[in-house]
């Protein structure tokens, strides 16, 4: 895992994790579920994912989401130290306390290569079209049944 970086992680968790994305899709796709916070130990890797699934489903420009995501390494600077520690501690380099510059391009890119985009990888992973539907919805604050 060290050598392939976090871009690798996160390229790994859509292989892997799929079910694991589908139930945070049942939850998203709730408006009931609301408000609900998306988070894990940084807030940037795991979260990074579901937050980068959830932008490009709403067909938000990935340079934004880029933005977005950098936000946490200047969010994250507090605890760095901290992070260091932990990842030290399981044979991690320090880098995986960062947040890698081409990591939303990388991933969405894999994504849009490897499935043909983000709403077949969801039906991959057993989110319909309706739980995609719905959080589209929600997320936009689209009107119901428009």
């Amino acid at each position: 895992m060290a050598e392939r970086g976090l871009v690798g992680l996160g390229i790994d968790s859509l292989t892997y994790c799929t079910g694991e994305i589908l139930a945070v899709f049942k939850v998203l796709s709730k408006e009931a579920n609301y408000p609900v916070l998306v988070h894990c130990t940084q807030g940037k890797d795991r979260t990074g994912l579901v937050v980068l699934l959830v932008l490009m489903l709403c067909v938000v420009d990935l340079g934004v989401a880029r933005g977005d995501y950098m936000a946490s390494e200047r969010e994250l600077r507090g605890e760095r130290e901290e992070k260091l520690t932990e990842i030290r501690s399981i044979g991690l380099p320090d880098v995986f306390a960062d947040c890698p510059e081409d990591w939303v391009e990388t991933v969405g890119a894999h994504i849009e290569e490897r499935y043909g985009g983000v709403e077949k990888y969801l039906a991959r992973c057993g989110v319909t079209w309706e739980m995609q539907k719905s959080v589209k919805r929600i997320m936009m604050c689209e009107e119901h049944g428009s």
